[in-house]
């Protein structure tokens, strides 16, 4: 068992006895760990403030490969996020993408998508417009790092650039035909190439401009039906996740915007 250093996201945690914390945490460098935070609830513990859902910190812990729990030496805030945790609104979609990351990643290292996730939550940290967009361009872009990128650039048959008024998409090979093209052999769904434009956009912006694009609240609801049937279609773990239906629930009128 060695002392290992990491940077990490907190992904949440659970109580455990009266004092202490199980977390799940997803680090830079070794992925997903769960580690235990001896004394980390009591008023005059160390770790008071630091070991907060969403918290993108600096950790030192004891490990040893091969088990599943970890044990937790010290931690430092690197990033706090006090705009995030200040709004209900913000909160339940950052919960979204911490689920996605925690539902589908493993002790293994991938940096891409560490940097994808602390890019999100600066940003609706530091957004007050556009939230739902930066969730959209968080899960459009975190499914294309997981190896399942849809293939939004042209149409898949005369592989036109422009998407015509209505389209056609495959979930199953994440593909489009344009409407001269017609239908595709498998099960497909019509989209209007605005929105087939929009999720192209979100697909290659930076997480921190997303927030920037202006949408109808009829185009928003077409691509968030459309990326939670894609994302359940190739990650079936995408198709329980609890903070979706927990945002549901609330009903926040965040707007499409």
């Amino acid at each position: 068992m060695g002392i290992s250093k990491a940077e990490a996201i907190i992904l949440h945690s659970r109580k455990q006895g009266e004092t202490s914390k199980i977390l799940t945490l997803y680090t830079r460098e070794y992925g997903k760990i769960s580690v235990m935070a001896k004394g980390s609830r009591g008023l005059r513990s160390k770790y008071l403030g630091t070991l907060e859902m969403f918290n993108h910190v600096s950790i030192v812990f004891y490990r040893k490969e091969g088990r599943s729990l970890q044990y937790l030496s010290d931690a430092s805030i690197v990033e706090s996020f006090p705009l995030l945790h200040g709004q209900l609104g913000k909160i339940a979609l950052a919960a979204v993408a911490c689920e996605m990351v925690d539902v589908n990643e493993e002790e293994a290292s991938h940096p891409e998508q560490f940097q994808l996730l602390l890019s999100a939550l600066r940003s609706f940290n530091d957004s007050e417009q556009g939230l739902r967009n930066i969730l959209r361009a968080f899960q459009i872009q975190y499914i294309s790092h997981a190896g399942y990128a849809p293939m939004l650039e042209a149409c898949c048959y005369c592989q036109k650039l422009q998407a015509d008024e209505v389209n056609f998409l495959s979930l199953e090979r994440g593909v489009y035909s344009c409407g001269q093209c017609g239908l595709l052999p498998e099960a497909s769904r019509r989209v209007r190439g605005y929105v087939i434009e929009l999720l192209r956009w979100l697909k290659n912006v930076p997480i921190e401009n997303a927030a920037q694009a202006r949408v109808s609240r009829s185009a928003g609801e077409e691509m968030d039906a459309i990326l939670a049937d894609y994302l359940k279609t190739h990650v079936e773990a995408f198709a329980h996740l609890h903070s979706i239906e927990h945002l549901k629930k609330l009903q926040i009128e965040l707007g499409q915007n």
